[in-house]
């Protein structure tokens, strides 16, 4: 597969100095950048991983068991905590399974059963290199087709010119197979996090519908060189038999060949997001929305500027008079080395704009590891409003892979080796949720539009549960649970995390300020919203007690009792109340 000299996303500064150039390259089918050094998460990097090496000869069936299990000794003597998620007879099990089935597999199926195998840690940060770099010349494996996955389905974004008609289509199937079928069989060899998907939506398609060893070895192609699409274009469909004839390169990430033929008519305008993708990070003022546009995709020091000195120039500008708002746009940024992000976040949390309403960070199933770093510590230390899609990582994750090669078939492997916590260890999150939820469409790619965008710059302050329920307070129970209906069930708000707890918290805010009978209100919106929820009745059952509605509040605590019999506070105030009697 590959040799590489890579700089693991999320975790150890390479110097300043030795950074010539990077590519982002696939690990599991994860992200990570090439360095112009001998480089690993800060350390140095064995021999066999200096030089690229070509795909190998036809292997035996000894050579593909020993290469499976060096994988499997080197996966449970470096994962920090392998177990995290699969069970471990399942993993033994998947081994034992591979082991009996590889003298009727054929090399494509072995090698996309590998992918399957790193897969099943879900770990981002765990998998196999798939895009080697430099990319052997001899290697035209790849299809110079450019797919991109939106909410509806699968586009043509771009392609070289033997394939201009189906520019612009919409992918139908994959060898006859549905693209439903055909991606969730991809997405099986994604590495990703638990229950996270991001991973799978941001490259599935852009970096293994285009590879027909894959398509082959998932039965979605005949051959390992070629593979057949059904695309819908302007009414009609076509299959196009497109040939490997490429090798990978960069156009797999943001920007396309300048050869190639673009979906985007030249006449359409390249929005703000899309014109500096190649910089790790850039800040222009957008003097009529009185706003600054950061982008922020890469956390590596650029040749030109460090990040500790963009952060410096950012902070003068934030302090510029007419300056009220920051939007911070993460939706391309990888990850990087998190251990530059202080200066960054310290110029940002003693802004001016770190207020409700002056920090908006887009995000999308792209953030991941380093960029999830700062995701969290913005949360953590400001008033950041987060839009967009989910992140593609957990809140808390491994990360830090140690590199290796199976010895046979040369495929470049990583593994996770320490575990981040920014966050609380009971927060579970399996990402950062934004509070408002927004997405682009192709057809907003071909107009040269940018909606997510739009908004943060234009949008007043979004609306928090809290305020539409404070709205209706003075209505009653009617109005209030009405507008919490309708705040939840508004499609914008799909990804609220946790909207139990945020009528509760706003419900104590109304106690300690001693409005009193409107907590009661917004304590009985959360039960009648959250009938299972010991914790609600309790806090109700606390409201009532401010109020002295002692028959509510012991009929609160005996139904959070109920369903928790361990609410040893229900328990106690029962007692206390039915003494009083």
């Amino acid at each position: 597969m590959t040799n590489l000299r890579a700089y693991i996303a999320t975790d150890r500064a390479a110097p300043h100095s030795i950074i010539a150039h990077y590519l982002p390259v696939r690990y599991g089918f994860g992200l990570l950048f090439i360095i112009g050094s001998l480089v690993l998460a800060g350390h140095p990097q064995t021999p066999e991983q200096t030089t690229p090496e070509p795909r190998p000869p036809q292997l035996s069936v000894q050579e593909w068991r020993d290469d499976l299990h060096f994988l499997a000794t080197r996966m449970l003597s470096l994962h920090k905590s392998l177990f995290h998620t699969m069970r471990e007879a399942d993993f033994r099990k998947a081994v034992d399974k591979l082991d009996a089935e590889i003298p009727e597999l054929t090399p494509d199926q072995i090698f996309v059963r590998l992918f399957e195998l790193m897969a099943m840690v879900q770990d981002g940060h765990t998998g196999f290199d798939s895009r080697p770099f430099p990319p052997p010349e001899d290697q035209k494996d790849h299809i110079p087709v450019r797919f991109d996955r939106y909410a509806d389905g699968i586009y043509v974004r771009a392609a070289a010119g033997e394939y201009v008609d189906a520019v612009g289509g919409k992918l139908i199937s994959v060898g006859g197979h549905d693209w439903k079928d055909a991606i969730q069989k991809v997405d099986s060899l994604e590495s990703h996090d638990p229950d996270n998907n991001g991973e799978q939506l941001a490259w599935s398609a852009k970096t293994s519908l285009n590879w027909p060893r894959v398509l082959h070895g998932l039965g979605l192609s005949e051959t390992a060189d070629s593979a057949d699409f059904l695309i819908e274009k302007n009414g009609s469909a076509k299959v196009f038999h497109m040939k490997a004839s490429v090798n990978v390169g960069e156009w797999y990430v943001n920007s396309v060949p300048a050869t190639w033929i673009d979906a985007r008519p030249k006449s359409s305008p390249i929005p703000l997001s899309r014109q500096h993708e190649d910089k790790f990070y850039w800040f222009t003022v957008v003097p009529e929305h009185h706003a600054i546009y950061f982008q922020f995709n890469l956390v590596i020091n650029q040749d030109t500027e460090s990040l500790a000195d963009f952060a410096a120039r950012l902070a003068s500008a934030l302090g510029q008079p007419g300056i009220n708002r920051l939007i911070i746009d993460l939706r391309n940024n990888t990850g990087g080395d998190n251990t530059l992000l202080r200066p960054l976040l310290t110029a940002i949390f003693r802004s001016k704009v770190n207020r409700r309403g002056g920090i908006l960070a887009i995000t999308g199933p792209t953030t991941f590891s380093a960029a999830q770093n700062f995701v969290n510590r913005l949360e953590n230390y400001s008033e950041v409003i987060y839009i967009g899609e989910p992140t593609a990582e957990n809140v808390n994750f491994y990360g830090d892979p140690a590199e290796f090669t199976l010895p046979h078939s040369h495929m470049k492997g990583a593994v996770s080796q320490l575990w981040w916590q920014d966050k609380d260890p009971r927060d579970k999150r399996t990402a950062t949720f934004p509070e408002v939820a927004l997405s682009s469409t192709f057809q907003d790619y071909l107009a040269g539009l940018d909606p997510v965008l739009q908004f943060a710059l234009t949008r007043p302050t979004p609306e928090t549960l809290g305020d539409a329920l404070e709205r209706e307070l003075q209505k009653g129970l009617p109005a209030v649970l009405g507008a919490y209906k309708s705040y939840v069930d508004d499609p914008i708000h799909r990804y609220l995390p946790d909207p139990e707890a945020r009528v509760n918290d706003f419900g104590y805010r109304l106690l300690s300020a001693k409005r009193f009978r409107e907590a009661t209100i917004v304590f009985e919106v959360n039960t009648l919203t959250h009938l299972t929820s010991a914790n609600a009745f309790d806090s109700l059952g606390e409201a009532y007690m401010d109020v002295q509605d002692k028959p509510r509040a012991l009929a609160a605590y005996r139904k959070s009792l109920e369903l928790n019999p361990d609410n040893t506070n229900a328990r106690q105030m029962i007692e206390r109340l039915e003494k009083a009697k």
